[in-house]
């Protein structure tokens, strides 16, 4: 019987591969300048374990691309860091910046793995996916102990098990005519989508006053206006159904001007944020019964594709887009 390895890589699983390794190499950048700039020692503590966990995912991934002969991206590396720049983001910054990278990494590691056809290649996203919610259980615990951790609203459960029986529900209107209330289906996604967005704003003003670039300085705020435009938008929503929305913190990101990122990663870093912005966007479109949000999300989800592809031409314009593997064009013989 042959063993996985002497079976060729589906394009699938070279592409879950390339991605992953790029994006391990981002990830190991960020965290070396939190864990230079950590003062708190919980903190410290949730960093060096999620950075190791990081470093032994990338030599895995790239040991697996040099074995089946594919060239390893470039990514990013000590040229795209500065540990020794000022502090840009406070500590409860940095632990809500972790969460929301382990739940990308678990949504991410859980589709490779669903990619994927080789054993060894399962895996390795199967480690991965099991690193990665290590990592949300021990950031949501120091969160919780440091009363940083924002919970979704409480609401009272249903007192019966109950059909729609009326398409009014759908254009959120109930019985009685009025504005129906949100369901739990849906104020979990918009506080979701708050939480995701006060992070991205934080990034994004970050990463504004602190690039070399004016041009990228200005898609940075254009950047932190949508997420403030999303954040203030979903929060009218929650409160017309008198429910509590996070509130975003302003004390997250210092004034330094020294940057501690290259601007070529702090690009990669939005085109990663907006990707998981598309994907929320589409799955609370999908889970919405409310017409009006479902209004709601296709506006955001043109709105954030636009900001995507200005990302991508940004990218493309300076050369640190690498390109991914592809098929090579065949050669008929006349």
């Amino acid at each position: 019987m042959s063993s996985p390895e002497s079976v060729k890589l589906t394009s699938s699983e070279m592409a879950s591969l390339w991605t992953e390794y790029i994006s391990h190499t981002h990830n190991s950048c960020v965290l070396q300048y939190f864990i230079a700039k950590a003062e708190d020692l919980e903190v410290l503590d949730v960093l060096k374990k999620t950075y190791q966990i990081v470093e032994h995912l990338k030599d895995n991934t790239k040991q697996i691309l040099q074995s089946e002969n594919v060239p390893i991206p470039i990514g990013f590396g000590s040229q795209d860091v500065d540990v020794n720049a000022p502090r840009l983001f406070s500590d409860s910054f940095f632990l809500k910046y972790i969460k929301n990278l382990s739940r990308v990494m678990v949504v991410s590691c859980g589709l490779m793995f669903t990619l994927s056809t080789r054993k060894d290649i399962r895996e390795h996203f199967k480690k991965g996916l099991s690193d990665s919610t290590t990592v949300f259980d021990d950031v949501s615990d120091v969160l919780l102990d440091k009363g940083l951790y924002i919970r979704p609203p409480f609401i009272e459960p249903p007192k019966q098990t109950d059909f729609i029986e009326d398409k009014d529900y759908l254009n959120g209107i109930n019985l009685l005519g009025n504005q129906r209330y949100l369901n739990a289906v849906e104020i979990s996604h918009l506080y979701g989508n708050i939480e995701a967005n006060v992070i991205g704003k934080a990034i994004a003003k970050g990463f504004g006053q602190t690039a070399d670039s004016k041009e990228i300085r200005e898609f940075m705020q254009k950047s932190a206006d949508l997420a403030e435009k999303i954040i203030n938008e979903h929060t009218q929503f929650l409160t017309g159904s008198d429910l509590p929305a996070p509130m975003p913190s302003e004390t997250q990101v210092f004034s330094s001007l020294h940057p501690p990122f290259s601007d070529k990663l702090m690009m990669y870093q939005i085109t990663i944020l907006s990707a998981a912005g598309l994907s929320d966007y589409a799955t609370s479109l999908a889970t919405s019964q409310r017409n009006d949000l479902k209004r709601h999300y296709l506006d955001l989800l043109g709105d954030t594709a636009k900001l995507a592809k200005k990302a991508e031409a940004l990218m493309v314009e300076n050369k640190w887009k690498e390109q991914p593997p592809q098929q090579d064009k065949i050669k008929y013989k006349r």
